[in-house]
C-alpha cells in the first residue's frame, strides 16, 4: 500500500523490494507506484518512505505525463534507506522512515 499527496495510497510491489535493516540492492526490480492522489509516499516492506521532493499537478493529482492510479516502473535501491522509482514519467528518491502506518488517506 503505498500513501501520496492527498490522503493513504495503495501500491503493488515486489517481495524483493528492500527495507532498512536489509543490505541496498543494486539492480532495479519492477514497480507499480501509486500516483493518485500525487507522488509523496511509498510503502515498501511494510513501512512508508517519503519523497524528498514531492509531486502533484497542484490539485492533489499526479502531474501531468504520469499514470493515475498508478505509474510502472522500477524501484531501485542506492542504499539501505533510499530507494530510487524509475518510470517513463520521471524519477523519484523516496527515504526510507519508520512509519507503518499511512501518514493521511487519500480521499
Amino acid at each position: 500500500m503505498f500513501v501520496s499527496g492527498c490522503g493513504a495510497t495503495t501500491a503493488r510491489h515486489s517481495s524483493a523490494a528492500g527495507h532498512a535493516a536489509e543490505t541496498p540492492q543494486a539492480r532495479a526490480i519492477p514497480y507499480q507506484l501509486y500516483t493518485h492522489c500525487g507522488i509523496e509516499w511509498a510503502r515498501i516492506k511494510g513501512t512508508f518512505w517519503r519523497a524528498r521532493h514531492p509531486l502533484s499537478d497542484g490539485g492533489g493529482n499526479p502531474p501531468a505525463g504520469w499514470g493515475n492510479p498508478f505509474e510502472p516502473g522500477t524501484l531501485t535501491f542506492t542504499n539501505a534507506k533510499t530507494a530510487r522509482f524509475t518510470s517513463a514519467a520521471g524519477t523519484v528518491i523516496f527515504d526510507w522512515t519508520d512509519g507503518a502506518r499511512p501518514p493521511f488517506l487519500c480521499a
